[in-house]
């Protein structure tokens, strides 16, 4: 599987840099839902999609698996209430779902596994019953199978080893809450926002954070580009221009570029060196050129929470209020 997906990426790579960088993202579809879609995650080796889908009561909540070929939805796999998450291990072909269901006591925090050769749930692992802000979010390192929670009831970053199904540590956040939580696999890096002016770079070996980056004021969303290192976080502003700050893997300041209002969602194709970053509350998708860290492109009507990127097939998946829309990167 291995040596399939390095000569899937580096095929991928190719065609990126024979591509013509021109023309304009497009929406090719939008495949629509009963209700609001959650969280979104791409298996690129596979061509699958994976979406959080509530039905309209909010109380049952399936991960809707797309053909990317087909833009249709193949299966619905049952999850607790509350899942909002999924991220997807692309060697391993597992999909781990984090959420919490605050309508129980004590609340209920888990992830969710999920084998992707039998689209079947095969473990559910309690992660927190601290009432709080949640899990924020989840990222798998498929190099070693090893995945991060961030887990904002506790303040910290839970760690997994998903072959066992089994919590197996955590990383302490010195009390803060994280916001969200990106990975850069070759590296080891994570990078987590608090939700603040303040964003943590931590070593997954030791697990200690290396430095703390002061950006912006309410950051929500990270993303890594694992070619160049760079990272991508974007953040809320209630007075000004909201912001996408771009740090080097080590959190020196690159540059920032002005996004859509109140953005969220963030992904990156590393090969492309495209970040696309969703606005919610303006209905807009940024495009950002990580060659010059500049605005590329604004794509209306995108009313969407979260985005990913399907860096073999060069579209980009957001999911929100509209369902999950399909567009072109370029």
């Amino acid at each position: 599987m291995l040596n399939h997906v390095c000569r899937l990426m580096a095929l991928a790579a190719v065609a990126a840099t024979t591509s013509v960088v021109a023309g304009a993202q497009t929406i090719s579809t939008v495949i629509t839902f009963p209700a609001a879609t959650n969280g979104i995650s791409v298996d690129p080796v596979r061509n699958k999609i994976y979406v959080v889908a509530p039905d309209v009561t909010s109380t049952v909540f399936n991960l809707a698996v797309i053909d990317g070929a087909s833009n249709t939805v193949t299966t619905n796999i049952p999850l607790p209430a509350g899942s909002l998450f999924p991220t997807v291990d692309y060697l391993s072909n597992r999909i781990y779902v984090a959420g919490c269901n605050n309508t129980v006591t004590p609340t209920a925090c888990t992830v969710t596994v999920i084998d992707g050769n039998k689209d079947r749930v095969v473990a559910t692992i309690p992660v927190s019953t601290t009432r709080g802000f949640g899990l924020a979010g989840i990222v798998v390192n498929p190099l070693d199978g090893l995945v991060y929670v961030a887990n904002a009831n506790d303040n910290v970053i839970d760690i997994i080893n998903g072959g066992k199904a089994t919590v197996v540590g955590s990383i302490s956040l010195n009390g803060n809450s994280p916001s969200a939580i990106a990975l850069n696999p070759i590296l080891n890096l994570l990078y987590v926002p608090y939700g603040t002016n303040q964003t943590a770079v931590v070593n997954a070996s030791n697990k200690q954070i290396l430095k703390t980056i002061t950006f912006g004021s309410t950051t929500v969303g990270a993303a890594v580009n694992i070619l160049t290192g760079d990272v991508f976080v974007t953040d809320q502003e209630f007075d000004g221009p909201s912001l996408t700050g771009v740090f080097g893997p080590l959190g020196h300041a690159v540059a920032n570029v002005s996004v859509g209002a109140f953005p969220m969602g963030v992904d990156v194709d590393s090969f492309t060196n495209l970040t696309f970053v969703a606005s919610p509350q303006s209905s807009q998708l940024a495009v950002i050129d990580g060659s010059t860290n500049t605005l590329q492109a604004t794509v209306s009507n995108v009313t969407a929470q979260f985005v990913a990127v399907n860096p073999t097939t060069q579209l980009v998946y957001t999911s929100g209020e509209n369902g999950v829309t399909v567009l072109t990167e370029k």
